[in-house]
């Protein structure tokens, strides 16, 4: 199934979200996933990982490791002529520190590679609450305006209230698992129906509400997401997507 313009996956940790946005990217060809943890998505197998390196005095990149990469892409040492907007490739950018300001270097980099997905887990890091100008401009234009290039967006965040309304505004498609604070529900069930008997509190892990705009929502208790997809785990609950 095709993936929304922007599509976040909201709940407390370890409630399956990551596990969750792996699974959604698993038949996409050209990927961006973004890790501010530099920790369990550092063995992930199947990508690319790269550390570029942030320098703070100039708001730039120290190296050119994630510019070379995207060159080498369109231009292989073969000498192969490829369309830079077709070529496939899965690479994880891993960011210890400067979230924002990295966030918003790479975003201008993806405006210019088009067609493809930007993941990022913990987008709150990157996009924290502030007013309608805090965001930063890249960020903005790939968020609202991504998709005449073809790129769509999504993102975990813990709790809905922490990450940019303007984000959250522009989101399609909303996935809901386990939250616990009362502002954090009350947050969600403004997404539902008055009459939706469910409360976000009592979702089991793997199972969230699935929240698309102007369709009915309803209790995805597929489990799906819960596969073999970090490093060390398995699972038997292999059930299709509903």
């Amino acid at each position: 199934m095709k993936l929304e313009s922007l599509t976040l996956l909201v709940g407390k940790s370890f409630t399956g979200k990551t596990a969750r946005m792996l699974h959604e990217l698993r038949d996409e060809p050209r990927v961006i996933l973004v890790d501010p943890k530099c920790a369990q998505l550092v063995n992930l197998r199947g990508w690319v990982h790269l550390w570029p390196d942030y320098d703070e005095e100039s708001e730039m990149w120290k190296d050119r490791v994630l510019l070379d990469y995207f060159l080498q892409l369109s231009n292989p040492p073969d000498g192969t002529v490829r369309s830079p907007y077709r070529v496939p490739f899965r690479c994880v950018v891993h960011f210890k520190h400067h979230h924002r300001d990295c966030l918003d270097l790479l975003c201008r980099m993806v405006d210019a590679v088009q067609n493809c997905v930007l993941a990022v887990d913990e987008l709150a890091l990157f996009c924290p609450p502030g007013s309608s100008w805090s965001l930063p401009q890249n960020v903005t234009s790939v968020a609202v305006s991504g998709t005449h290039k073809g790129i769509r967006v999504m993102g975990t965040v813990q709790r809905p209230t922490l990450v940019h309304r303007t984000i959250r505004a522009n989101a399609s498609r909303i996935l809901f698992y386990r939250v616990t604070e009362g502002e954090e529900i009350d947050a969600v069930l403004k997404y539902m129906p008055r009459d939706w008997q469910t409360s976000p509190e009592t979702l089991p892990d793997y199972v969230c509400i699935d929240w698309r705009d102007g369709k009915i929502p309803f209790v995805d208790s597929s489990l799906v997401g819960r596969l073999n997809t970090l490093p060390g785990r398995r699972s038997k609950y292999l059930s299709s997507e509903k």
